[in-house]
């Protein structure tokens, strides 16, 4: 019996000698990705204020010095006016817009890393003010930030002959 208590005294001293293992500490986030994740967030209220037709709100998420980069052949960095005069335009012609299947990916720097920036994939859809006709369109933006977090810089893609269908 002597043996068998010291055999057990003997285990149980052994595994409370065991060295605990640590969990690794957790890494630390990516800066960028933090900063990305907060753009995001700007890029949705973004498009819920032109989804909501709110001019007024809508322009508050971009500088003064804005750049609009739209999809139409032969137009490159046009300015603020310009693209606030699109986009009111847009508002007035399609009702209930939605996007939808919308995907945000970081924006990646030359050095293949996300550097903050925001490409947001989706679909558009609305309804024709003046045919009530439902329109679709798919979109694809690329949207560039300052440090301050307002987007300086859109970048569109989507094929304009979708826009023409519906009249």
């Amino acid at each position: 019996m002597k043996k068998a208590i010291f055999l057990f005294t003997a285990i149980v001293l052994l595994a409370s000698c065991q060295e605990k293992v640590q969990e690794p500490p957790a890494p630390m986030p990516d800066p960028n990705m933090v900063i990305f994740l907060k753009n995001v967030e700007t890029t949705k209220a973004f498009l819920e204020a032109f989804s909501n037709n709110d001019s007024l709100n809508f322009g508050q998420y971009v500088t003064d010095d804005f750049i609009w980069s739209p999809p139409s052949v032969g137009s490159d960095s046009l300015p603020r006016a310009t693209w606030e005069e699109a986009m009111k335009g847009f508002m007035k012609a399609y009702n209930n817009k939605e996007l939808t299947d919308a995907q945000y990916f970081a924006g990646l720097g030359e050095d293949q890393k996300p550097n903050g920036d925001v490409r947001v994939y989706g679909l558009w859809k609305s309804v024709n003010a003046e045919t009530g006709k439902d329109s679709r369109l798919k979109w694809y933006s690329v949207l560039f930030f300052n440090e301050e977090g307002k987007i300086t810089h859109q970048a569109e893609w989507y094929d304009t002959a979708d826009l023409t269908k519906e009249f």
